[in-house]
């Protein structure tokens, strides 16, 4: 397994994960691909906004065959920080798919139709309670808060990837 490291960005396997992207891209007649990749690029977009808002710096990531990975293991984030964290991707989905139906609303395109619907599912899909998906980080962090308040705080269990759209890690 090989690894190339530009800055803030780790490539695992990138002649591979190059080769697929190109694969699938090339065999992608009717753009929809494009756009789903652009909900999930936007996704973690949102997350690393966050991060950067919280951290004050960039976060290493990780892009594999499986999606991107926020490393953010031995940070000190609280869990609402934690909560936010893990909210973001979902929040910006949602946010461009409200965008998209009002304007959807004035001009309906077929590929505006995808965007939006690349978005919506983009962040539903996100929000399952299935580890290492934001919808299970989110469950920990409340339930953690829920605990913190009645006090009986348990750390939440971190997890060394924030685990993008496409993938598992």
């Amino acid at each position: 397994m090989s690894r190339v490291r530009a800055g803030k960005l780790i490539f695992r396997d990138p002649v591979l994960l190059c080769g697929v992207v190109y694969l699938l891209l090339y065999f992608d007649a009717s753009g929809f691909l494009r756009l789903g990749l652009l909900a999930a690029v936007l996704h973690e977009l949102g997350h690393i906004l966050v991060y950067c808002i919280q951290q004050r710096h960039l976060p290493v990531i990780e892009v594999t065959m499986t999606g991107f990975c926020m490393r953010t293991a031995g940070e000190r984030l609280s869990p609402r920080q934690r909560l936010v964290l893990a909210a973001a991707g979902p929040a910006v989905n949602f946010l461009l798919a409200g965008v998209w139906a009002l304007r959807l609303s004035q001009t309906t395109t077929i590929r505006g139709s995808a965007f939006w619907a690349a978005n919506l599912l983009t962040g539903l899909f996100n929000l399952l309670p299935i580890p290492p998906l934001d919808g299970a980080q989110m469950t920990a962090c409340a339930g953690a808060l829920w605990q913190q308040k009645h006090g009986k705080y348990a750390q939440t269990a971190g997890n060394d990837c924030k685990t993008g759209t496409f993938g598992v890690k």
